[in-house]
């Protein structure tokens, strides 16, 4: 069995309008150059995809499969190439409400569109995640005391926040931050408690004077900056223990 092409990806976060969250989108990167269409047609020729044209056609044969495409999308001609892709023509820009277009304002574009026959699977490729060691998660948090339970913070005591690449060396910062948990319905503003200065920091152990966390429950996230990117953990959650 061939060996399966690797390929590295990375996540962006984007904010979660719905939820106040975040989304994690996957993406490639490390891309390879992209093969010339004067390649493919070598390529297929000593497959024996193509038949009764010689490998030094090659170039004559993809350029002339390109103009004629270029000269379909002049004549406003979509092109499909059996199953495989097929490329329609799109105006972008805005116009006024009588639909004036203007040279600048407006253009046109031809954007491809995968057919059935281009079909692939994840498994198809073996995946490396490249920003792995970024992205840091937050196993539990515990007050700095005698007695303390995780989870449980109490008033006036530091905290310990326990997980796995939480801080780096060559991070331009760290963030905890506190989200109040809002009962079922509520529209208020949630309070919002951050801490960016700490006691001590690890990969796998940040700790912060008490913040002064005013309510009962919280949800709590940490966060590494690094140049522009900041990268963000789960949520756990932690209350706030109150004397009776």
């Amino acid at each position: 069995m061939a060996e399966k092409p690797e390929m590295q990806y990375t996540i962006r976060q984007q904010a979660n309008r719905a939820t106040g969250g975040y989304l994690y989108v996957p993406s490639i990167v490390s891309r390879d150059e992209s093969i010339p269409l004067e390649t493919i047609v070598e390529r297929a020729i000593d497959r024996g995809l193509i038949v009764a044209i010689k490998t030094n056609a090659a170039k004559s044969v993809a350029d002339g499969v390109a103009r004629q495409m270029l000269e379909e999308f002049r004549q406003g001609n979509g092109v499909k190439f059996g199953d495989y892709f097929y490329a329609r023509l799109y105006l972008d820009g805005t116009t006024d409400g009588n639909g004036t277009l203007v040279e600048g304002r407006n253009g046109i574009n031809v954007r491809l569109y995968k057919g059935e026959g281009f079909k692939l699977s994840l498994n198809d490729f073996s995946w490396h995640f490249a920003e792995a060691a970024n992205i840091p998660t937050v196993d539990y948090a515990i007050s700095d005391a005698d007695g303390a339970q995780r989870g449980i913070l109490i008033p006036d005591e530091d905290i310990l926040v326990n997980g796995t690449q939480l801080y780096a060396e060559d991070d331009d910062g760290q963030k905890l931050v506190f989200t109040e948990v809002l009962p079922e319905g509520s529209t208020d503003a949630p309070e919002v408690v951050e801490v960016t200065r700490f006691i001590s920091r690890g990969p796998n152990l940040l700790s912060c004077a008490w913040p002064n966390l005013t309510k009962d429950a919280y949800r709590l996230q940490a966060q590494r900056i690094r140049g522009t990117q900041t990268f963000v953990s789960n949520h756990r959650g932690v209350g706030v223990a109150r004397g009776e």
